[in-house]
């Protein structure tokens, strides 16, 4: 069953009335196990305004698709386009796609992603330069889920968290949600996009909140913030008082993956999403807090996806984060970061979860939100992995309190039963344990081609 499927067949979250005696006992900072602190780098990069990345003379490959749904190109080549322009129609399970700037088709051909280091079929447009909107029309905002859920994917909006879910099928799945929980975490280090997005638009972060709990009948509204981010929290709690909001703003456990699903509802919950489950299962609905800033400028402003903020760090004259327009040549933001000479290499994502840029030609999506220019400072050569000692720090990091020793043994033997067994579905690819391990053993990685091997069984 597909992740949509299992939305539309879920039943609306009901407490026992056991929880809902315990419920209003429960408090926000629920300590969840595992994880580690990390050096986060975030002063590399935190301490300049979010800059627009210049456009002269530029060419954007706009991808219309992610590798696994793909909506259909409604330009022709030669056509004028202008920013926010429809130029890819989707269906029930894809967003709407939009001209990034304005300019003209080039071609529509194919081009890799540079977070997914697969190719796509992109819409290539010469930017004028001018970057100028269409016509924008703000209207009413929509009502209730229903009309929200249609509105985000005509309006392209996805999780720009990672993983690229769309909005609109998270929006009809929330099944009365009675909590809205709002991800500003940032717990990956070397990126600061989401924190200096916080510091520098809280108001408008504030007010798509207010109204995306009111449109979903929500009555408790939580933003959670690693308090290694002390300006962003001091900037959602003016907007909160500017705006008379009752929006929450919560610090999270200063500890690696705080971020993560499943350690953010428990943190601001207390409720425990076992594997398996999705949030609207327990009640909740979640929302990366760049996410909830496009739906808001969306709402408010008619204005579609075609930008995001990109955090460009690491080996580099110039770091920072640049609002980058959907499609831009990776090539283009490296010249604008000027990596030192002596680099090793581009990490797209932070170091934890992202992984070596391959393609050097690819473009950014929605999804990519870092590129760490990489150097032996930051990203120290890995000796060669040896036996394991059974020291069992990777049991004592695991967030999901998995067994990484007995998941990696049976990726080895290609046991896809075992793997299922030790439920390795539930691992989120934290690189926790990897990173801990004395041994050197490469167990994310290894827990990522696993994978495979048990979608390869369930279809036997």
């Amino acid at each position: 069953m597909s992740q949509q499927e299992a939305f539309a067949t879920q039943r609306p979250y009901q407490q026992s009335w056991i929880q809902r005696l315990i419920t209003p006992l429960r408090r926000p900072g629920k300590r969840w196990q595992g994880g580690l602190k990390l050096k986060d780098y975030k002063s590399l990069s935190n301490g300049q305004p979010i800059k627009r990345h210049a456009l002269a003379n530029s060419v954007l490959s706009v991808p219309v698709g992610n590798g696994r749904t793909s909506a259909t190109p409604c330009v022709a080549v030669g056509q004028q386009l202008k920013k926010g322009d429809v130029i890819a129609h989707g269906d029930h399970s894809t967003p709407w796609v939009h001209a990034s700037t304005s300019g003209r088709v080039t071609a529509i051909q194919t081009a890799y992603l540079a977070d997914r280091d697969s190719e796509v079929v992109c819409i290539q447009i010469e930017a004028d330069g001018r970057d100028e909107w269409c016509k924008l029309q703000p209207g009413n905002p929509p009502r209730n889920a229903e009309e929200l859920s249609v509105f985000a994917m005509q309006m392209g909006l996805v999780g720009l968290g990672g993983a690229g879910f769309p909005t609109g099928i998270k929006i009809s799945g929330a099944q009365q949600p009675d909590m809205l929980l709002i991800n500003g975490a940032e717990c990956e280090p070397f990126v600061t996009c989401d924190d200096r997005l916080m510091r520098e638009r809280a108001d408008d972060i504030i007010r798509a909140a207010d109204y995306l709990a009111s449109a979903l009948s929500i009555q408790t509204a939580r933003i959670g913030v690693e308090p290694n981010k002390p300006e962003a929290i001091k900037a959602l709690q003016h907007a909160i008082r500017q705006r008379t909001s009752t929006v929450e703003v919560h610090t999270l456990p200063h500890r690696y993956p705080a971020g993560g699903q499943p350690m953010l509802i428990r943190s601001l919950s207390g409720r425990k999403l076992a594997t398996g489950m999705l949030p609207a299962e327990v009640g909740v609905f979640v929302l990366n807090v760049a996410t909830l800033y496009a739906l808001g400028r969306a709402v408010f402003h008619a204005e579609p996806l075609v930008t995001r903020i990109v955090t460009l760090t690491g080996h580099v004259h110039k770091p920072g984060n640049l609002e980058v327009p959907i499609g831009t040549p990776v090539a283009d933001l490296l010249r604008e970061a000027v990596p030192h000479a002596d680099n090793n290499g581009v990490q797209v994502g932070g170091p934890m979860m992202g992984h070596l840029l391959t393609q050097p030609k690819a473009v950014t999506s929605k999804t990519c939100g870092c590129l760490i220019v990489r150097s032996t400072q930051f990203f120290p050569a890995r000796t060669q992995a040896s036996d394991c000692i059974r020291c069992n720090r990777c049991i004592d990091v695991c967030p999901m309190a998995l067994k990484p020793l007995k998941l990696y043994e049976a990726y080895q033997r290609q046991d896809g039963m075992t793997l299922q067994q030790e439920q390795l579905n539930a691992c989120i690819e934290c690189g926790a344990c990897s990173e801990v391990c004395p041994s050197n053993l490469p167990l994310r990685d290894s827990f990522r081609e696993a994978k495979k091997i048990v979608v390869g069984s369930a279809r036997q």
